[in-house]
């Protein structure tokens, strides 16, 4: 399964700019998850506030559906 099939299935209406380039999704509770240009660092802005410093998408992504998704 993709990161995209993945996020998909807990939240629909992600889309991707390219393979493995920034993803979407304008629902509540959405983000943008997306590589920063100068320090190649991943974040994900979503409207509780921007998470960033993350290696890898899949990084970014794990955070977002952490913050965002599991039980505390």
């Amino acid at each position: 399964m993709t990161t995209l099939e993945a996020l998909n299935q807990i939240l629909p209406g992600w889309t991707e700019s390219r393979t493995g380039g920034l993803i979407c999704n304008h629902a509540k509770n959405g983000a943008i998850i997306d590589q920063a240009v100068k320090s190649g660092e991943w974040f994900a802005v979503t409207d509780a506030g921007t998470l960033e410093g993350y290696a890898t998408r899949e990084d970014a992504v794990e955070a977002y559906i952490a913050a965002n998704f599991k039980a505390a």
